[in-house]
């Protein structure tokens, strides 16, 4: 009733396996992470805009912290951006060369055992 060929049809053939789930996952997770990256810039937008317009309507009642009300609308417009979670991994990606930098002749003389040692 059933042949090999509609066996390995049903069952996707070769999508079973720990490598491909581990793949999966992290592709839904990162699409996950960057809606929510996303979400957080659009909410640190809106309360950027909320902290300037009050200060200015204040007159001069209500102490505004310009500066953060600044720096939230600068960084939440970059965050809600599509690309914000990419500028998240960018930045992860500054920080560790920076520490391997900092490593000095230990990632050296790994890099060097690596390439020329067989």
């Amino acid at each position: 009733m059933f042949g090999v060929s509609t066996v390995e049809l049903l069952a996707g053939s070769g999508g079973w396996d720990l490598r491909n789930f581990l793949k999966n996952s992290f592709s839904t997770l990162g699409d996950w992470i960057s809606l929510a990256v996303m979400i957080l810039g659009i909410i640190a937008v809106g309360y950027a805009v909320w902290q300037i317009v009050s200060g200015l309507m204040s007159q001069g009642k209500k102490q505004t912290n310009w500066a953060v009300a600044i720096t939230l609308l600068l960084v939440g417009g970059v965050l809600s951006m599509t690309t914000g979670f990419q500028f998240v991994q960018d930045i992860a990606r500054g920080g560790r060369k920076t520490i391997e930098d900092l490593g000095g002749q230990t990632i050296t003389l790994f890099y060097f055992a690596k390439t020329f040692l067989p």
